[in-house]
């Protein structure tokens, strides 16, 4: 069974999402580094930059 993922940042929070939601959403910028994500299995909420899911945030180029 998939882990069901929750996101929130100071401006918005969502789910619940499966992991191939939450990836998409990262890869489209919906949710992004400001975000802290959640599942029922973790006793605190963890930044997204400090979990393998960073790996999908999109590279911005300057």
């Amino acid at each position: 069974m998939d882990k069901i993922w929750y996101v929130r940042s100071s401006k918005r929070k969502g789910g619940p999402f499966t992991e191939e939601e939450l990836i998409r959403l990262i890869r489209q910028e919906i949710v992004d580094e400001e975000y802290e994500i959640w599942n029922p299995d973790m006793e605190k909420w963890m930044r997204l930059v400090d979990s393998v899911y960073s790996f999908y945030i999109p590279v911005k180029e300057e």
